[in-house]
């Protein structure tokens, strides 16, 4: 937790990959429909590659040494060791790819290798998930497994065919003389692919194959993130009411504008203070007048455009709520940046901000010299941060202002700077550091902001990394981004990633990807699905039938607000998720079928046996999904057991394997259990169980409620996890190698995981030996060190197990290496305490540690943990009041055991290095309670502290 920067280097260093390679399937019948309804790019080595713009977006699947222009998701390889010259088997060797496909032995140590049989030569049959067509051309394989993961729209780049193909002056392509059959090859594979309904485009301009469709890297780029809906808005006709923003200018005048292009719609548009606005508008007829930012346009026009729908988008809330809730009720529809203010206006709807991928782009090759930037305007709170970046030597530049410090003012560009100029800073910037805006103008009540602004979207979309200040819609949006609560972390985040270029490069990639699909495009679409009739837009009507003590009659639903209590077990995705006044909730997304894409109410704690119920209102149009055992809760493209059900046709299934197929009926409320007891999920439909399977595939994870497209109501939603206490830990299988004396539950369970040091968890036990408080049992779990190692573990174990009857011992069947959390997961699956605490195996006590914690925690049972200062590494003393990030180790709380049970179904269902502050943080955040008792009796590293180790 409080970690130096060598420290966190060497467990990153030691770690997977932050895209787990775990949960992806282990062979090619597996990964058949695995990416369904995607986007995916497959890239060859010729030059056209370097063209390729922000393949971070989507799937990408590349061949040979495509690495060393950017890490593809997945690799394919045909071709032995020998027959690559130079230095191109090297970046094979060094792949960062999730997977790796190939029908060979290869000499590589990749964590997961895809064994596969090739198929005809040549072949474009795709019925046999056990194989995969080839020919004489790498790609060719690697667009079949394209086909195979289920993609609906691929893009080809880097199939040139011309010479110096291989990143250098190779000369001749070396099958330049089969190139004539190569090409009536691809051409049977795009016309088995428009037979299947798969868009197949060329994206090299130099490429020599005529089979395929060219496309410009640009637009693909463009295409590859369009939303949903498309269709139903194409045709239509909006009028934009623009706003120069005094900071960004015309970004959102361009991004609509761009927007409306690439969905079909038809448009005009103008400034606000046009004097010929109403004779332009009136001309044009439209079925929407959309009005972007609107105070001006609210006090020179007031009620001119009454009798034409319309609908404003403010992009300043909550800073200037009062003034701007004064003139929303001139429009039909609100729609809102944040929503924090949804209840102080008629009719609103949360419309998060986005990007422009017309202007906010980025090729993988291009040179970022700038470490760290900053592009906004002026506040204290902003220019206090840059101040101690400056003077730290870790900002290359600032734009905006007007500063009042020197040191800031010394690196500012410009004062103002346009938006594609604002893109080619970011270009050209490794991180781009967000801070907020601090100054309310019109907020009285001092409403807290929750979303983000622009300068987060536009900077990934720029492929420059983004170290934000924390605000909640991020914890939606994209917990993997990192972020900072104090000026401290935030020096903290940047030096981490700066130093760790493994660690930036796997951040960057998660972030971008979670970033891709909140473009102008999606937002217009929403933005015409809410303010459109049913008819206009092609998507079921919003009623639903309601009880009464009648029965069930048909009844508009008005805006309410959650049930007490619910909002304590649930998170929702306010742009889909709406309360209704009888206490339903209502679900609504354009449509959009690729994985992960679902949106709804996500379970706040994870559970192994549980049992989830609601009832649930369908439509003909809709494609609802129930989930439990998703192992990260805002992970959509993670594992789970599902119910998805479009229309009427339902199936019970986890990832890509059915188990049985359902029918559902529509128009009613039918009521639904899902549910896992030890092994056994259950679907019961009105009160019968409808399927029943095994799997113990899945142990734990989060509950989840949602749609991928249409309209669908919930209601009676209820989770029943009492059957979930001393649950084990999810899918980690270990070995019991020493179980404790006694039977009696101890107070305090004390959990140490060890990797391959042995020298250390001898002064670790010395140091559990000598504690004054006795009423303890000791848990050591192993990561599946090599065997020699393990013996010796076992050995100091023996000899400290006859003092301590309550000495446990396991060890994890294979190696996770994922940072510790699998080994103190299993440790706490093991645990029989009132409290739990970890103690890491370098790590130690001093022999009054436990009586004030102890004491603090039976004194005060609103306490969730109490947690000590720490003397760390022979350098400092941590002993901050407050938790936070860099400024507490996970060996100084103690924590009640019950904590583990309630918020994460007794996992640590975490993927990150800084996982442990990541859990503290969360205690934190679900409101429990916390002390510090200031009396340094933990040792970080107790080999630094000689004298405090016992004899």
């Amino acid at each position: 937790m409080s970690c130096t920067i060598d420290q966190i280097r060497r467990d990153i260093q030691l770690a997977p990959d932050c895209d787990t390679h775990n949960s992806l399937p282990s062979t090619l019948a597996d990964f058949r429909g695995f990416h369904n309804g995607e986007t995916i790019l497959v890239c060859g080595c010729g030059t056209s590659l370097s063209q390729v713009v922000a393949p971070e977006r989507y799937i990408t699947i590349g061949v040979n040494d495509v690495g060393r222009m950017f890490q593809p998701d997945y690799l394919v390889v045909l071709n032995p060791k020998e027959q690559f010259h130079g230095d191109r088997f090297r970046f094979v060797e060094e792949s960062r790819a999730k997977a790796v496909f190939t029908q060979l032995k290869l000499p590589i140590r990749h964590p997961h290798i895809v064994q596969i049989r090739l198929g005809k030569f040549g072949g474009v049959d795709f019925s046999d998930p056990n194989c995969l067509h080839h020919t004489r051309n790498s790609p060719y394989l690697a667009m079949c497994l394209a086909i195979h993961m289920g993609a609906t729209r691929i893009g080809l780049i880097g199939v040139d065919f011309t010479n110096d193909h291989f990143f250098g002056q190779t000369g001749q392509h070396p099958l330049a003389r089969q190139f004539v059959q190569i090409d009536q090859e691809y051409k049977r594979l795009y016309e088995a692919c428009v037979h299947k309904g798969i868009e197949l485009v060329n994206l090299s301009p130099q490429s020599r194959l005529t089979a395929l469709p060219k496309m410009s890297p640009q637009q693909f780029a463009r295409i590859g993130v369009a939303p949903g809906g498309v269709a139903s808005c194409s045709g239509r006709k909006v009028f934009f009411v623009n706003y120069k923003f005094l900071s960004c200018g015309d970004v959102f005048r361009d991004g609509l504008s761009s927007a409306a292009d690439d969905l079909g719609v038809r448009h005009e548009e103008a400034y606000w203070d046009d004097q010929a606005l109403p004779d332009k508008v009136r001309q044009f007829s439209p079925d929407l007048l959309f009005v972007v930012h609107g105070r001006r346009f609210a006090q020179r026009w007031k009620n001119a455009f009454k009798g034409l729908r319309s609908a404003i988008w403010l992009l300043d809330e909550p800073y200037e709520v009062d003034d701007t809730a004064r003139f929303s009720n001139l429009f039909d529809k609100v729609f809102i940046n944040d929503p924090a203010t949804l209840h102080r206006h008629r009719n609103a709807h949360y419309l998060p901000v986005c990007y422009d991928p017309e202007v906010y782009s980025y090729g993988p090759g291009e040179q970022r010299t700038y470490a760290v930037g900053f592009i906004g305007g002026y506040n204290p709170h902003r220019e206090e941060g840059l101040v101690r970046l400056a003077q730290r030597g870790m900002l290359s530049y600032v734009v905006g202002g007007p500063w009042r410090n020197a040191s800031v003012n010394a690196l500012c560009k410009s004062n103002n700077i346009p938006a594609r100029e604002t893109a080619e800073l970011y270009r050209r910037t490794q991180i781009v550091v967000n801070l907020f805006r601090s100054q309310h103008h019109f907020n009285k009540s001092g409403i807290a902001a929750l979303a983000l602004n622009p300068r987060v979207y536009e900077g990934l979309a720029c492929g420059a990394l983004v170290i934000s200040e924390h605000r909640p819609e991020l914890d939606t949006i994209c917990p993997e981004l990192p972020t900072f609560r104090t000026l401290e972390e935030m020096e903290f985040q940047i030096e981490r990633h700066l130093r760790d270029p493994d660690l930036f490069t796997r951040v960057r990639r998660a972030c971008i990807r979670r970033f891709a699909p909140h473009t102008y495009s999606r937002r217009l679409v929403t933005v015409m699905l809410k303010t459109m009739s049913e008819a206009e837009v092609n998507v079921p009507s919003l009623s639903f039938p309601v009880s009464t003590s009648a029965g069930e009659t048909p009844n508009e639903l008005l805006p309410g607000r959650f049930a007490p209590g619910f909002e304590k077990d649930w998170d929702s995705d306010m742009e889909c998720v709406q309360a209704q006044a009888d206490g339903s909730v209502l679900l609504q997304k354009a449509a959009n079928g690729a994985p992960g894409t679902e949106r709804g109410l996500t379970g706040k704690a994870s559970y192994r046996n549980v049992s989830m119920e609601f009832e649930v209102f369908l439509r003909a149009h809709t494609t609802f999904i129930a989930k439990i055992h998703q192992p990260e809760a805002r992970n959509h493209l993670a594992n789970s057991y599902h119910l998805m059900c479009m229309g009427e046709r339902a199936y019970l299934a986890r990832h890509n394997h059915i188990f049985c197929h359902l029918t559902l009926p529509l128009e009613s409320w039918i009521p639904i259990c899902l549910s896992f007891v030890d092994g056994t999920i259950v679907v019961r439909k009105s009160g019968v169980d409808v399927a029943r399977i095994q799997d113990h595939t899945l142990e734990a994870g989060y509950c989840f409620l949602g749609i991928k497209s249409g309209t669908a109501a919930l209601r009676n939603i209820r989770i029943d996890a009492s059957a979930t206490k001393g649950a084990a830990q999810a899918g980690i299988e270990h070995i019991l190698l020493r179980t404790p004396a006694t039977s009696g539950a101890p107070k305090v369970s004390i959990i140490t995981t060890v990797y391959d040091r042995v020298t250390c968890l001898e002064r670790c036990f010395r140091s559990v030996k000598a504690l004054n408080f006795k009423d303890y049992e000791h848990i050591v779990v192993a990561d599946a060190p090599p065997a020699p190692v393990l013996r010796q573990v076992e050995e100091i174990t023996t000899k400290h197990a006859s003092d301590s009857r309550r000495l446990t011992l396991a060890n994890l069947k294979v190696r996770k290496n994922d940072w510790g959390i699998s080994p103190a997961a299993v440790g706490l699956a093991l645990a029989r305490g009132e409290y739990v605490c970890f103690l890491s195996d370098d790590n130690g006590y001093a022999p009054n540690h436990f009586e004030k914690l102890l004491a603090a925690l039976n004194r005060d049972p609103k306490l969730g943990f109490v947690y000590s200062s720490c003397l760390y590494d022979g350098r400092v003393v941590l002993n901050s009041p407050v938790p936070g990030l860099g400024r507490i180790d996970l060996g100084q709380p103690l924590f009640r055991r019950e904590l583990f049970e309630r918020y994460f179904g007794n996992t640590l269902p975490f993927r990150e290095p800084c996982w442990d502050w990541r859990m503290i943080e969360s205690f934190m955040r679900h409101g429990v309670g916390w002390m510090h008792v200031n009396d340094s009796t933990f040792i970080f590293r107790l080999a630094k502290y000689p004298h405090l180790i016992p004899g």
